[in-house]
């Protein structure tokens, strides 16, 4: 992500492949909606809930993100 682009409530996003996650990524390459903001970790911008698009593997379903695992998508992405 970008240092000008910011996470808000309603964006479609999509989830980096690549993370620094302990355990490995989660759902890398999915879409969703950020529909709401956990409060903790502002100041390195923040936790997003994403409710994540269904694929033909996975269900639909909401997830908690860094902003650092996310990106904003593209309008044609699905």
């Amino acid at each position: 992500m970008s240092e000008s682009s910011t996470i808000a409530i309603g964006d479609r996003v999509k989830v980096k492949r690549k993370q620094d996650r302990l355990g490995g990524p989660q759902y890398p390459g999915r879409i969703g909606i950020v529909v709401r903001e956990n409060p903790f970790g502002r100041d390195s911008g923040g936790y997003w809930y994403v409710q994540l698009e269904a694929t033909r593997r996975a269900k639909q379903r909401i997830a908690l993100f860094g902003a650092k695992e996310l990106e904003l998508a593209q309008e044609g992405t699905s």
